[in-house]
């Protein structure tokens, strides 16, 4: 019996976090990395919402954030589903060690496209997160300012599974890619970290 698309949302943050913490490793860091990120859109959510007077267009910014969280909870769960797919591929029985390769070479190359997303987009929330940082109300400046550190390690962590998971196509470009949505998550946690708090 094939299992059910897995969905985070309806899951409790204590079950969540027993099941990372087990020897099953399920569902994965990708998802992880993905859950964070959406937690770091939340927070800017919420700083944009408590900025309304210092921030230009707050409600728009915490619309837009609201958006790159519900992507980034939708990858979540996309990639815990890759992640099930690929390892089911690990143990599948093959006629010939070459079948077996390409086999398992396509599946983690399909499991790349989720990582190299949820990198993106974490960028997004860490470049989204220093904008608010500098513009946000003084009392919340810290706040934007974990945002865009959190998001900066989901982008890395992403990144480096988009590279592990193409280790048979080190030119593969999307590994480039990655690497460069994690850099510019990066310069924007530093661009946060630069912001006075006051």
């Amino acid at each position: 019996m094939e299992a059910s698309p897995r969905d985070f949302t309806q899951e409790t943050i204590g079950a969540l976090i027993d099941e990372v913490g087990s020897e099953g490793l399920a569902p994965g860091a990708g998802s992880i990395a993905a859950l964070t990120a959406a937690l770091a859109a939340a927070v800017t959510e919420s700083v944009a919402l408590l900025s309304k007077e210092a921030a230009g267009d707050a409600e728009g910014a915490a619309k837009s954030a609201a958006e790159l969280r519900e992507r980034l909870v939708l990858l979540a769960n996309a990639n815990a589903d890759a992640y099930t797919e690929a390892t089911r591929s690990l143990a599948r029985e093959a006629p010939d060690e070459a079948m077996r390769d390409a086999r398992l070479g396509s599946d983690l190359a399909r499991a790349a496209y989720t990582p190299l997303q949820i990198a993106e987009v974490a960028a997004q929330v860490a470049d989204f997160a220093a904008v608010l940082a500098k513009g946000a109300t003084p009392e919340v400046r810290p706040d934007a300012v974990v945002a865009a550190c959190l998001a900066e390690g989901a982008a890395r962590g992403a990144a480096h599974l988009v590279r592990i998971n193409l280790g048979m196509i080190p030119d593969d470009e999307r590994i480039h890619r990655a690497a460069d949505f994690a850099d510019a998550a990066a310069a924007s946690r530093e661009k946060a970290l630069g912001v006075s708090p006051r």
